[in-house]
């Protein structure tokens, strides 16, 4: 009988002696994950493109324009940071000087004064020591009697009385002794005596003194009146 054919050699490959022919791979199957990508490295950020309407915010992950942003107002920052005024601060020295109360001008000072005689008589002179205390106020005068004795004796009981034309206030203060000791001898010190005036007419008419004076010289009593009127016209 005839040979029968022998069976075609299984294919080295095939270990469960199966057909010949290699299958085909199969195809892998659809990876549900694939749409998400794989993490990539980090790359280092390169800076956005500046637009017309300012810088993209980073944080914006719609792509909605970023809004514009507060303007600092000023004072200190609760959180440490630094004022946003764009004033700058005026030294503190600086401040204190503008802050500073203005210092109070200083009067004007007082014109120099004059002396006026006023009488002699019996060894005692007086003279009138004339200045203006108000330099803001001419019609004001202070007159300051200075008394000299040159008797030679010490002249005691001294009391001296003013009066004044109507239109002149006066106020008198009494006088500083009531002994005049020898002018030059063992007590220098002057005896004076301080009035004030006012002149209420002052440049239309001066100020004129009617004196009388009263002491007692060597156990003798004195008595004398005389007119003092030689103050400058217009000043006093």
């Amino acid at each position: 009988p005839p040979r029968a054919a022998a069976p075609p050699a299984a294919s080295p490959l095939d270990m469960f002696g199966g057909g010949g022919a290699v299958a085909p791979a199969p195809a892998a199957p659809a990876d549900p994950f694939a749409s998400m990508a794989a993490p990539q490295p980090p790359q280092a950020s390169k800076p956005a493109p500046a637009t017309s309407s300012g810088s993209l915010n980073p944080l914006d992950l719609y792509g909605a324009p970023a809004p514009a942003a507060p303007v600092a107002a000023g004072g200190m920052d609760l959180f440490g940071g630094q004022p946003a005024s764009t004033i700058a601060t005026p030294p503190v020295q600086a401040q204190q000087s503008t802050m500073a109360a203005p210092q109070q001008a200083a009067p004007p000072s007082a014109a120099s004064s004059l002396t006026v005689t006023g009488f002699t008589h019996s060894g005692l002179s007086i003279d009138f020591v004339c200045s203006k205390p108000d330099t803001w106020n001419k019609q004001n005068s202070e007159l300051v009697a200075t008394c000299n004795n040159s008797a030679g004796a010490p002249i005691y009981g001294f009391n001296l009385q003013c009066a004044v034309p109507k239109y002149v206030t006066m106020e008198m203060e009494p006088a500083s002794s009531t002994t005049i000791a020898v002018t030059g001898g063992v007590n220098p010190k002057l005896v004076t005596q301080k009035i004030k005036v006012t002149n209420t007419q002052l440049g239309t008419k001066k100020l004129m003194l009617k004196l009388k004076v009263s002491f007692t010289l060597n156990g003798n009593k004195v008595e004398h009146m005389a007119t003092c009127s030689g103050f400058p016209q217009g000043e006093y």
